[in-house]
């Protein structure tokens, strides 16, 4: 599966990257994405409601919910959002195959 991941640093986070600022977090991140069978292809410091953006490919979704606990349970991150690419196309024909059999309350 392809994955976009969003997170938010807590200031313990943000004082060990300042502790250390040539630390190459991207190849620590691709090294442990690696290692749960998985491809990180960017790894962005951005400004907005979200510190990092992580973009790559993991076997399932159950391995990237893994790594969110990890890295959770470090205390770096106060927040992570895991989010997966999705084939528009692909829903669109699921959407069209499905019309007509919902119908809103009262109708």
């Amino acid at each position: 599966m392809k994955f976009i991941a969003v997170g938010s640093y807590t200031a313990q986070g943000l004082a060990g990257f300042m502790k250390n600022p040539k630390d190459d977090r991207k190849a620590v991140v691709g090294a442990m994405v690696a290692k749960a069978g998985g491809k990180l292809d960017e790894l962005y410091l951005t400004r907005g409601s979200h510190d990092v953006v992580a973009i790559g490919e993991a076997p399932d979704f159950e391995t990237m919910a893994a790594i969110k606990i990890l890295i959770l349970a470090s205390g770096a991150f106060a927040h992570m959002e895991l989010l997966e690419v999705a084939d528009f196309n692909a829903i669109g024909a699921k959407a069209a195959q499905l019309a007509g059999a919902y119908k809103a309350p009262g109708q």
